[in-house]
């Protein structure tokens, strides 16, 4: 189901990249995929409302959030099947520091290009993808 197709402006960043400024859907899925060989990275892809999404980690794994200004809502993405069978209170290296994270919120980087992929078609993301506000965490209520 979609939520508005159409073309966008869409701005990918990633840690050590040139950002890309209106990427096809292709590229932004190659983009996430190739941050595998990047050790620990960060990466963000913003539509043209300032409404984005964002991973960071260290190879294969990641922790998936987003951010939409209208409301005001962070949230971080977690799965009702988790894969691996991290404990809660693991801790995802990633190019900043340390995360600290649930049992179901550890995702792969193929994930993530699913997720970036629908985000950019302004698509329902994958069915096995919820969103669990971080709001209260980030001081933002």
């Amino acid at each position: 189901k979609s939520l508005g197709r159409g073309v966008s402006s869409m701005l990918f960043e990633a840690k050590g990249q040139p950002p890309v400024l209106n990427a096809t859907e292709e590229q932004v899925r190659a983009l996430v995929l190739d941050l595998r060989v990047a050790g620990a990275f960060f990466a963000s892809l913003t539509d043209e409302a300032g409404n984005y999404i964002q991973i960071a980690g260290s190879r294969p794994w990641c922790v998936i959030e987003r951010r939409r200004l209208k409301p005001l809502q962070h949230d971080r993405a977690f799965q009702v099947t988790p894969t691996p069978k991290y404990n809660d209170g693991a801790k995802l290296q990633t190019g900043s520091g340390s995360i600290t994270l649930l049992h179901d919120e550890w995702f792969l980087l193929k994930d993530a290009a699913d997720i970036f992929a629908a985000f950019h078609r302004k698509d329902d993301f994958p069915a096995h993808v919820q969103w669990r506000s971080m709001n209260e965490r980030l001081g933002l209520n």
